[in-house]
Formats: C-alpha cells, sequence, structure tokens
C-alpha cells in the first residue's frame, strides 16, 4: 500500500481563463507538475495554456513568482481543501 503524499501548506492556483500559455511557470517547476496543453477546437484555446496537478504540487511558490501575467496564485490548503471543484482534482 503507497503511502499518500502529504499536502504542502499552499498550493498553486492558476487561473486557466487568463492564462496565456507562455510557459514559464513551467520552466521553474522543481516538480514538473505543471503541463500545458492545446484545443484546436476552441478559439483562443489553440495556443495552449498551463495546468497545475494539485497532487504533484509541493507549493514551492516558483510558479507565482515568475508569472509574468500574475494569474497562479498561492492558496492555503485547507482553503483548497473546502472548494469542491479543487478538492476533487485532490482525490485522485
Amino acid at each position: 500500500m503507497a503511502k499518500k503524499k502529504k499536502l504542502p501548506k499552499q498550493l498553486a492556483i492558476l487561473d486557466e481563463d487568463l492564462c496565456t500559455g507562455c510557459e514559464a511557470c513551467v520552466t521553474v517547476c522543481p516538480v514538473d507538475c505543471i503541463d500545458k496543453s492545446a484545443d484546436l477546437t476552441i478559439p483562443g484555446y489553440a495556443m495552449g495554456i498551463c495546468s497545475i496537478d494539485l497532487l504533484t504540487c509541493i507549493g514551492c511558490k516558483l510558479c507565482a513568482q515568475v508569472c509574468p501575467w500574475d494569474v497562479i496564485t498561492m492558496v492555503p490548503t485547507d482553503q483548497v481543501v473546502m472548494e469542491p471543484k479543487l478538492a476533487a482534482l485532490l482525490s485522485g
């Protein structure tokens, strides 16, 4: 039985509606929890946006510090758990 990872005190939350897909966050993430994806069928989404795997995030803040558009916010984990949409991402 695999040991469940202890969640960090805070997690990086990315506003996908505002992300430009510049990949600044992708390049600094020490645990490779940020990916860029594109959907050619959705206007404005073809360039791609980034998304964060909250189960892998270690709360280091590097992505939030380098984002030129300030679309990544560090949120206390207890608040993330209380938000149903985000809590679902943590249930793995």
